[in-house]
């Protein structure tokens, strides 16, 4: 009966989700356990991570924000979708819209254009000490079960010194 138990556990850790740690640990991303390292798109990543279909790239990026001050999201996220609809040919205006992620304030960007090979998702959260920036890089047409598991690894941002703060 041990033995099984332990097999079953040894199964299940092969197959869990990996939490990775950005900016000396201060926040964290949940991937699923088939996505796989990959090389950032997006210059000096913290780190990087492939879908198993290999049509998404999703990269973290971490700035420190100076002591006192606080990002412009709004100006962020415009400038960024300005460059990235660019950079992949996208007609048109991108759409940007505030939330919050793990009590920060964020904004979403969306690029995915009808026609074209190319999306680009990116969300810009003010961490209080970083500005983290996830961008995922899509191969279109973009499956249902992907479209998921961006906005599964999105939402279970976590700010990992939240408690030591408060």
């Amino acid at each position: 009966m041990k033995a099984l138990f332990i097999s079953l556990a040894l199964i299940m850790s092969c197959h869990a989700d990996e939490r990775v740690k950005c900016a000396d640990g201060r926040y964290s991303f949940e991937f699923p356990a088939k996505w796989v390292k990959a090389k950032s798109p997006t210059p000096k990543a913290d780190f990087a991570r492939e879908s198993p279909d290999k049509g998404t790239i999703i990269s973290i990026n971490t700035d420190a924000i100076p002591e006192g001050r606080s990002p412009d999201l709004d100006a962020i996220a415009k400038s960024s979708a300005q460059a990235m609809a660019k950079a992949i040919g996208f007609k048109g205006e991108g759409t940007a819209s505030p939330g919050k992620l793990d009590g920060c304030d964020a904004r979403f960007v969306t690029l995915i254009p009808e026609e074209g090979q190319l999306g680009i998702v990116a969300v810009f959260i003010d961490g209080r000490k970083d500005l983290v920036r996830f961008q995922a890089t899509i191969a279109l047409p973009l499956d249902e079960k992907t479209k998921d598991a961006c906005l599964a690894i999105v939402q279970s941002f976590r700010r990992e010194d939240a408690k030591k703060e408060e």
